[in-house]
């Protein structure tokens, strides 16, 4: 009888969760073991794989794809691992390898202390067993380690392996950051820039321009290594658009934004918004709520303001539209020579004039001082009529009286708190008729048709309740809205001349008439919509 001659492969494994267990699992201990036991058998020990760090729920490991391609290639014919866990903790992937795979390249597997030998057949239910617990073993532990997560996400600690640019980590509590000054002045400017209507392809170029240290090589400038993978990085759009969109910067800590598809595959998906864990005020904000809440009304904006020869973005800048066509205004600068010297004329046009002449539309142009005398007036009328009687500015503006505001949400929340109340009393009436129908109090018949009509009542009342609590929510946001625009158009009372800011913080849009000749005086309507008020003159 022929000898079978075995060329070993041992095969170590240990994961992160391993490395809790005890020190009986350590690679190191593994390999002893091992290979104590191919020279008691008188194997001869051809190599020992080892994935260091690898999960058993995955079989794309290094060490274990070099083991298989030896495998395949007649290299070795025996593969020797601790247990079942060791080689993996999917069953499914185990049992493809053990019943398949191994048997078709002729290679002997054997996991020593469960007793498993594939040279054996009278341990197939064992094998599965084993693989089966250890499936389990994988998920639970995936499990645990996501409840812990979820867990310290909540009480907002932060725990991302690297600060966002503009804060470090705490030395003394490395989940909560810091303000980082240098790198804080950098996000401030961004805001800013972002505040004044720039697009994030402009902000990405002036920073690159002005030789900005870009987030990633400001990272190992500052822990002071070399950048291992990019050299002479610059700031992009993309990375713009992330900063902008970050809580981090008003204070607050969002985390659970990705995860896996499961335990067993570990590739990254974004997750939806209202799976997002979300906790305020968890460390020091670099800018101001003002600010972030400016900055996200200009992604949501239906204007993009164009900028300048010079690079700028003119006074009015997409904040203008034709009352007559709705088109965007377009921005143009004259030069013109005179006694005095040069003058330049900065005006707005209607932009479908500009692009295909009187068959479009007319020109509706306007002087940029001229719309800045306008819009200085309105503000100052605005503001001396809330100082002197606010209650007829508010009803000037279409707003309800402040008593019929309070009657009106009183109404709603009466009817809202009516119909929850029937919703209730519906969902108890149908559990008694469970109840009286156990007892024989009535038929299934007559129950049937009474719960019937019941969920049809309680399904209107739940649509009915759903309609009530938004217009609740919108009635209040209403009233929110206006008190706020009183707050804010208190502070330009004194106002005497124009910048954008100003003009950000205040206003939405404004529509410009054609000039028209009524009597012997030139006329034109201009609507200015201020911001959470809409239009008011």
């Amino acid at each position: 009888m022929q000898t079978t001659i075995y060329n070993v492969g041992v095969y170590a494994r240990l994961s992160r969760e391993d490395e809790r267990e005890n020190e009986s699992v350590s690679v190191e201990n593994q390999k002893e073991m091992l290979c104590r036991h191919v020279k008691e058998q008188g194997w001869n020990l051809y190599n020992v794989y080892v994935d260091d760090g690898h999960s058993g729920t995955s079989f794309d490991r290094p060490a274990l794809n070099r083991m298989i391609a030896d495998a395949t290639d007649k290299k070795i014919n025996l593969i020797l691992c601790k247990d079942l866990s060791r080689f993996g903790r999917d069953y499914i992937e185990v049992g493809r390898y053990t019943d398949i795979i191994f048997p078709s390249i002729g290679c002997r597997f054997i996991a020593l202390q469960d007793g498993v030998d594939t040279i054996q057949h009278n341990n197939e239910i064992l094998m599965i067993f084993k693989n089966v617990m250890n499936d389990f073993f994988a998920r639970d532990t995936s499990n645990k380690i996501k409840a812990v997560k979820q867990s310290t996400f909540k009480t907002g600690k932060y725990i991302g392996c690297y600060a966002p640019f503009g804060y470090i980590k705490d030395p003394n509590d490395h989940h909560k950051l810091i303000i980082d000054e240098p790198a804080a002045v950098v996000v401030r400017r961004i805001f800013d820039m972002r505040y004044k209507g720039y697009g994030f392809r402009r902000i990405a170029s002036i920073l690159n321009e002005d030789k900005v240290t870009p987030p990633r090589d400001y990272y190992y400038q500052r822990i002071g290594k070399p950048n291992p993978q990019y050299q002479n990085h610059l700031w992009g759009d993309a990375t713009i658009k992330k900063l902008l969109r970050n809580e981090v910067y008003i204070g607050n800590t969002v985390q659970n934004k990705t995860g896996n598809f499961s335990f067993k595959n570990k590739k990254v998906i974004k997750k939806p918004k209202e799976d997002w864990i979300r906790v305020e005020g968890t460390h020091e904000p670099i800018i101001t709520l003002e600010v972030w809440e400016q900055t996200c009304k200009i992604d949501h904006s239906r204007a993009r303001p164009k900028r300048t020869r010079n690079g700028e973005i003119s006074l009015f800048g997409g904040l203008l539209n034709c009352l007559d066509c709705g088109f965007a205004m377009r921005y143009m600068q004259e030069q013109h020579q005179r006694k005095k010297g040069l003058v330049i004329y900065k005006s707005y046009l209607c932009g479908n004039y500009s692009r295909s002449g009187k068959a479009a539309c007319s020109s509706h142009i306007i002087y940029t001082n001229r719309l800045s005398e306008i819009v200085i007036a309105d503000i100052k009328q605005k503001a001396a009529m809330i100082e002197s009687d606010e209650q007829s500015l508010l009803m000037h503006m279409g707003q309800t009286k402040a008593a019929e505001g309070k009657t009106q949400l009183a109404a709603l929340t009466a009817a809202h708190r009516a119909t929850e109340n029937r919703r209730t009393e519906l969902e108890r009436l149908i559990e008694s008729l469970y109840v009286d129908k156990v007892k024989g109090k009535i038929t299934e018949d007559v129950c049937a048709r009474l719960i019937n009509q019941y969920e049809a009542e309680r399904r209107d009342k739940s649509e009915e309740a759903r309609i009530l609590t938004a217009q609740v929510e919108n009635f209040q946001t209403e009233q929110s809205n206006t008190q706020e625009w009183v707050k804010v158009i208190r502070q330009f009372k004194d106002i005497e001349s124009l910048d954008r800011d100003i003009l950000l913080k205040l206003i939405d849009k404004i529509e410009i008439g054609e000039r028209e000749i009524i009597g012997n005086q030139k006329q034109r309507e201009i609507r200015i919509y201020y911001k959470f008020v809409g239009f008011i003159g």
